[in-house]
């Protein structure tokens, strides 16, 4: 199946180090997050995607691709200059639509 994917630049956390992460393999396990979190818990919508790093920028950036991976999801989410937050437990990254 083919996944329907947008380039995105990402920021990750200063305790996050962008070059361990594998390459062209997808990501799991993190939400959009597409509200307001407080505390461990998120108030609003959230949905699962998938993050593929395609190349690191510096210690803190990587380009990526960004699926989500149910139809549900809002697509405008991946327009062009739209900005999100990654979550994986907690806030892990910010995200930026190319």
């Amino acid at each position: 199946m083919e996944r329907r994917y947008c380039k995105a630049i990402i920021e990750w956390d200063k305790d996050k180090d962008p070059s361990k992460f594998p390459f062209n393999e997808w990501l799991r396990d993190i939400v959009v997050v597409f509200g307001e979190v407080v505390g461990k818990n998120i108030h609003g919508d959230a949905w699962t995607v998938l993050v593929r790093v395609t190349e690191v920028v510096d210690e803190s950036h990587t380009y990526a691709d960004v699926a989500f991976i149910v139809d549900e999801a809002p697509w405008h989410l991946l327009e062009r200059g739209f900005s999100f937050k990654l979550w994986a437990g907690r806030e892990i990254a910010a995200v930026t639509i190319l």
